[in-house]
């Protein structure tokens, strides 16, 4: 054991700072050792392929147990309190109490997390501090407290109201907050986006709860899952698999999706297999129109694409059947979802928008007709269009030229 150490433990010990048979001790040097940054030969990291700053590695796995006391020692030199405090921060409340304890003198200091970045401690041979346990309670970033959290509404006393859920009276709260992740995303509000993310992670804490307490799988059952299948659909990343491209990646993905439905003795007998029936609609075309045209059932041109959108369109024009035009509508706008694959855009973000846009400019009419005293159907076509023009301009948003596109 170094001389340090020794010295240091003895100290806490003896001023009855920490227990030693429940006990973990860190040197500083060891603590501070900066997480491997391995260098992009190929690929740059999401961060830096976005243009968004430089890429900075995650600390895994994170050093410290959080709920068993800690023990750090170190010399003068080693002593870095501004890392060390951004260390603990990363786990710890910045107001949880620390003890800084010098040697050989055993002075002690009080000082939070936050209280420890900027601290101008005396002179001295030696160094510890003592970092108490958190409880789950007070664990507020571990992903253990959001499981401990969960545990106790399901569980003996918990929640009424929570006790009675399946798993599909849930479904539909599940489906609403992956549908308000997306508008955070849409919205491009990151503070949202990380609220609404908290809310389909414990609907996946919620459901893996009630299947463990039935005796059908685990939380970690779920996390095993999920990364063994992304090392093994990912072997140009974990293997020794080259790729030239984004095709082959998806190629590959296919492939060996297919490897696993065959391990499970499910085999799909044609390519259009194993698309969620719950998708949106406008999800589904799109998914059923990559997994044709991945499958090479294509046009080999753009202006080939075009051609059938303009088909359609005549079709639907020259029915007057209500069948027969549903049945169109279908068809032309199934054809643009192929237009959007073929333009490399997501049919349901541009939707999405668009939704948005017809909101915001719709909202912004009703305001113009409220200032002038009307109701919107008290107005005319002409007097809707210049606000709905307006409307487009107080987006920034170029105007089409046109006197009836009321809604483009």
């Amino acid at each position: 054991m170094s001389t340090t150490l020794h010295t240091v433990l003895n100290l806490a010990v003896s001023q009855g700072l920490i227990d030693p048979a429940a006990l973990q001790v860190w040197s500083v040097e060891w603590l501070l050792q900066p997480p491997p940054r391995p260098t992009a030969t190929k690929v740059l990291p999401w961060v830096e392929q976005q243009g968004l700053g430089s890429y900075q590695p995650v600390h895994l796995p994170y050093p410290l147990a959080t709920h068993i006391p800690a023990l750090i020692w170190g010399e003068p030199a080693t002593r870095n309190l501004t890392a060390l405090a951004t260390l603990l921060a990363e786990r710890y409340p910045t107001n949880h109490r620390l003890v800084v304890l010098t040697a050989p003198e055993g002075n002690t200091i009080p000082l939070t997390v936050a209280e420890l970045a900027t601290a101008v401690l005396p002179p001295t041979e030696a160094f510890g501090m003592v970092v108490p346990a958190l409880s789950l309670a007070e664990d507020r970033r571990s992903i253990d407290r959001l499981r401990w959290v969960i545990g106790r509404l399901l569980g003996p006393d918990g929640c009424p109201w929570d006790v009675r859920q399946t798993h599909q009276s849930l479904r539909s709260a599940l489906l609403e907050e992956v549908y308000e992740a997306l508008e955070a995303i849409d919205s491009g509000d990151m503070r949202h986006l990380c609220e609404e993310l908290g809310d389909v992670l414990m609907q996946v804490f919620v459901h893996s709860e009630m299947a463990r307490q039935a005796g059908h799988f685990t939380l970690e059952a779920v996390v095993q899952h999920v990364t063994d299948k992304l090392i093994f659909r990912h072997p140009h990343v974990f293997g020794t698999t080259g790729v030239t491209d984004t095709g082959e990646v998806l190629q590959n993905w296919d492939a060996l999706k297919a490897q696993e439905l065959a391990a499970k003795g499910q085999v799909h007998s044609s390519v259009l297999d194993g698309i969620p029936s719950a998708l949106p609609a406008l999800a589904t075309a799109q998914t059923l129109a990559r997994k044709a045209i991945r499958a090479g059932f294509t046009w080999t041109t753009v202006e080939q694409v075009w051609a059938k959108i303009v088909e359609e369109l005549a079709e639907l024009r020259e029915t007057d059947d209500s069948a027969a035009q549903q049945r169109e509508l279908g068809d032309l706008l199934f054809a643009l979802t192929i237009l959007a694959h073929w333009l490399q855009l997501d049919a349901e973000a541009a939707l999405r928008e668009a939704n948005l846009r017809f909101k915001q400019r719709f909202q912004q009419v009703e305001q113009m007709a409220a200032r002038s005293g009307r109701n919107l159907r008290d107005c005319t076509l002409d007097e809707l269009i210049a606000w709905w023009t307006a409307a487009k301009m107080m987006s920034n948003e170029p105007t089409d030229g046109t006197t009836n596109s009321a809604v483009s």
